[in-house]
């Protein structure tokens, strides 16, 4: 049986985005909702009362809008130096904030190079944890890197017409599921998801949990929530105690309800039951609803700093896709392969179904397995700037 862990695991995010750059040649989300309207943020305290005049940025591929080159949703085969705008785009357009571009660049995801007056600080494949392997927090693709960058070429703090967005956490999610199937198999695979839980636990915490019922799942339940109290320090040191007045941070949304992760949960069901997949997502949705929790609690009474409800509209989404203008909210638009070759031409030619209409990736939610399409980005605008009416910052 547990043989079999190796055969659900996927690519991460970093080694999608890796193997994006190299091929363009340039220059990576149980939860509640019934399928009604997108559940409201807690609208705080009022913080500054100064207009927003410049959107800043740090996270993951939700948010990088070009480090290598390109953005991880469909591209446009007209334009694709501009491409379809995601969330921080739109966000800025609404907002008068000017254009986003990249602070940071790589051809190769090992090697990068900045972009200063830039004032979006996210990569693709980032994580709050950044695991050593990858370089650690010395590269862009840790989280504190990118804020620790965002702080030193804004001169050490932030003005009060400035307006700071995060998300994160969606990568260690996902690299937490992958390592936690993987320790099934034993061997390599118990002893990789061990050092993956040192990141964040001590080795009595970890050994108490391991000696329970079921105890990589306790482990993974104590890692999610012990992360975000890394991501609420990390992002509180680097905006709020520079003097950041308004800060977005976006929690986690049910990463299993993407292509990605349906499908290695379709595939754990046929090879070991349907039992053992249900276990599997609930054990996950249960981490990152942890891990949000304890957001929420760290975040509670701080008047500059409003959690976006990812994790809520994202579930409303999947329950309830026609009534956020989709058509299908469980399936890829992309075909397999990397985003260069993920056009809309390419997509209108070679429909994913026989019979669609020019445009119908245009209401599919996702554009590959882990990503959101166009419109996908449009409804995560939609929720972030929802946040921000509801704090009164617009």
């Amino acid at each position: 049986m547990n043989a079999t862990a190796p055969g659900f695991m996927r690519r991460t995010f970093a080694a999608a985005l890796a193997a994006i750059a190299v091929t363009a040649g340039v220059g990576c989300g149980g939860g509640g909702g019934d399928g009604g309207s997108p559940a409201p943020s807690p609208a705080p305290l009022a913080a500054s009362g100064a207009p927003v005049s410049r959107l800043f940025v740090a996270g993951d591929s939700l948010a990088d809008v070009g480090t290598f080159g390109l953005k991880a949703t469909v591209q446009n085969a007209a334009n694709p130096g501009q491409g379809y705008p995601v969330y921080p785009e739109i966000l800025a357009g609404e907002l008068g904030a000017g254009p986003q571009c990249n602070f940071f660049s790589s051809s190769n995801g090992l090697a990068f190079r900045t972009n200063e007056g830039c004032t979006n600080f996210a990569v693709g494949g980032a994580s709050i944890v950044n695991p050593v392997t990858r370089g650690g927090g010395a590269v862009p693709l840790s989280l504190e890197h990118q804020l620790e960058k965002a702080v030193e070429s804004n001169g050490g703090g932030w003005g009060a017409g400035d307006l700071f967005v995060v998300d994160a956490g969606g990568n260690d999610a996902a690299g937490l599921a992958d390592a936690y199937l993987g320790a099934r198999a034993g061997g390599a695979g118990r002893t990789t998801y061990l050092a993956l839980l040192s990141q964040q636990l001590d080795a009595s915490t970890i050994a108490q949990a391991l000696a329970q019922s079921d105890g990589e799942a306790v482990a993974a339940g104590l890692y999610m929530q012990r992360l975000a109290q890394t991501y609420w320090t990390t992002v509180k040191a680097n905006t709020l105690d520079k003097g950041a007045a308004r800060v977005a941070v976006v929690n986690v949304p049910d990463i299993t309800l993407t292509p990605r992760f349906r499908s290695i949960v379709a595939e754990l069901a046929a090879v070991e039951g349907a039992p053992a997949a249900t276990a599997f997502q609930t054990a996950l949705r249960q981490w990152i609803a942890g891990f949000n929790a304890e957001l929420a609690r760290l975040a509670a009474g701080e008047p500059r700093v409003v959690v976006v409800p990812y994790f809520e509209d994202f579930t409303a989404h999947a329950a309830n896709p026609a009534a956020f203008g989709l058509t299908n909210a469980s399936d890829e638009s992309c075909p397999p392969g990397d985003f260069p070759a993920c056009t809309d031409a390419a997509l209108d030619g070679s429909p994913r179904v026989a019979g669609l209409a020019p445009g119908w990736w245009k209401t599919w939610y996702y554009s590959d397995e882990f990503h959101p399409s166009p419109r996908g980005h449009e409804l995560l605008a939609a929720t972030v700037s929802r946040a921000l009416v509801q704090a009164g910052w617009r």
